[in-house]
């Protein structure tokens, strides 16, 4: 595909995708299969199974580098099953989930719909405490399934952009398959599982803050050979953010099998519990699309809003919550609002300026030109109103030509947006970023969306607040209403915060 092709195609689909409640984006007649749905554990059957330790949290991490019951940890918190959930809300999917037998399984990291569509391989080399070779994630049985023999690093390595940062020596491979959010969602499923991908890496960025392992995910690569050793139809699914990976010493022991010949592809397939799948054109072609690399970076996508005036409210610098709730513990109680606010109280201003920051640093180097508009009405010490938020300053300023937000906004029946105290939107310029950076720069802004929702979801929870994060707005009302129109921003995603409704009907059995 031509890259000038590719650009329209992108914005075609955001296009589609903002006015999708006037002008349906489904396939004519579509209706999910409910009784025909993917698993949401993927597992390759008669594969070489390896159970994975967990970190003990009183043992200091291993200076920046992951051991093997580290990165047991960080999967298992962000991508694993952490409890079993039983609950009485508004959610459309309430059904299954308000008898014991149809408890929900709760991850540390959501999912639009609780699709779960991200798969995660670890892509291992000779001096990886494991088999050399490429390792999916099991996340519902918390183990690794060695699914291809090898080296791989190198030919991941040359498959980056610009190549392999200093000091990796393994790749975590984050991948989607297109068929476990699209069976539900459609070609709306590619708006969504971008948004879920981000939240993924907000997850594992704030773990990795809090352990000192450092590593930005890499966005930019060759697509179709990624997917290759994946075996992936770019049809089907394909590899979306690549994770540098670095080992700490390996303690002497008995010696693992290591094949530093090239790595062969994954020739297997996993376990399909549907009996019917099919493919989405819309949904494949904007991945097509988002696939071409232009040469410019995400370096090239920092916008950062103009300086504040001086009349800006400066936020609280305090960072009261941040010491003694590990991220851990965050990850594990994290759980959607499902439209349970308590309506009548103010959030403290100290506790949106540290949301707030939290998530400016899930934006981190590839926001894509993202910003934060956020739509206060009970916070204390705060007047009622719409404000910018501008990270450099860790202040807000109010915005002239914006109104408040009613339930028109929200097209769903499971939040009512007058019960949220506050509703923080992502949003952004799509012409500019994909003229600037083409259009991968939609992959860049919808995952930064993401990550910086689940980072201020996190701090949500870590000052006891609720909150959930949604996409079933309706763009040009919201835009209109908080006076993004104006300047051709268009809302990626939503989060309602507040405080929690008292005497919820809900058990949760933690299981970490």
């Amino acid at each position: 595909m031509a890259p000038e092709d590719a650009a329209q195609a992108v914005l075609d689909y955001v296009h589609a995708v903002r006015t999708r409640w006037t002008a349906p984006i489904a396939p004519p007649g579509f209706a999910p299969d409910w009784a025909d749905r993917p698993d949401p554990h993927t597992y390759y059957p008669q594969t070489e199974r390896q159970p994975l330790p967990l970190h003990d949290p009183q043992v200091p991490a291993g200076e920046g580098r992951f051991d093997l019951p580290l990165l047991g940890s960080f999967l298992h918190l962000s991508a694993g099953v952490l409890s079993r959930r039983w609950q009485i809300d508004w959610s459309p999917d309430v059904a299954g989930s308000t008898t014991l037998t149809g408890a929900r399984w709760g991850r540390g990291t959501p999912s639009g719909g609780g699709a779960y569509p991200l798969e995660l391989y670890v892509a291992a080399g000779p001096s990886a405490p494991m088999s050399s070779g490429i390792h999916h994630y099991a996340s519902g049985l918390h183990a690794l399934e060695r699914v291809a023999a090898g080296n791989p690093v190198p030919e991941i390595a040359g498959a980056l952009r610009p190549g392999r940062p200093e000091g990796t020596d393994a790749y975590l491979l984050c991948a989607l398959r297109f068929w476990k959010s699209a069976y539900k969602y459609n070609n709306f499923a590619y708006h969504l599982m971008l948004h879920d991908l981000g939240a993924f890496l907000g997850s594992w960025g704030a773990l990795g803050q809090q352990y000192g392992v450092v590593g930005d995910p890499c966005l930019a690569f060759d697509d179709r050979a990624l997917a290759r050793m994946l075996g992936l139809d770019p049809r089907e699914g394909g590899v979306l953010a690549v994770l540098p990976l670095s080992w700490a010493a390996r303690p002497s022991g008995s010696p693992l099998r290591c094949d530093d010949h090239r790595a062969r592809p994954v020739r297997s397939a996993p376990r399909e519990r549907s009996r019917e799948t099919r493919e989405f054109p819309l949904v494949s072609a904007v991945h097509e699309a988002t696939s071409v690399n232009w040469s410019l970076g995400t370096a090239q996508l920092d916008e950062s809003p103009p300086d504040p005036p001086a009349d800006a409210v400066p936020l609280d610098s305090a960072d009261s919550h941040t010491g003694p709730v590990p991220v851990a513990d965050a990850l594990a109680r994290r759980a959607s609002a499902n439209g349970r606010f308590n309506g009548g109280r103010p959030v403290p201003i100290s506790d949106l300026g540290e949301a707030l920051r939290a998530a400016s640093h899930g934006l981190g180097g590839t926001r894509g030109g993202v910003r934060l508009r956020l739509a206060a009405r009970r916070v204390a010490g705060l007047e009622a109103g719409v404000y910018d938020y501008h990270p450099e300053r860790h202040a807000l300023v109010p915005v002239a030509d914006a109104t408040a937000l009613d339930d028109r906004v929200y097209a769903l029946p499971n939040y009512s947006v007058g019960q949220a105290a506050v509703t923080v939107v992502s949003h952004w310029q799509p012409e500019r970023a994909v003229a600037r950076a083409g259009p991968r720069a939609y992959r860049y802004a919808a995952v930064a969306a993401g990550a910086a929702a689940q980072r201020l979801q996190l701090a949500a929870t870590r000052a006891g607040l609720a909150s959930g994060i949604v996409l079933g707005f309706q763009g040009p009302v919201l835009e209109d209403a908080i006076g993004l129109t104006a300047e051709g921003r268009h809302g990626l995603l939503c989060v309602f915060l507040g405080h929690h409704q008292e005497g919820i009907a809900r058990l949760d059995d933690r299981l970490y």
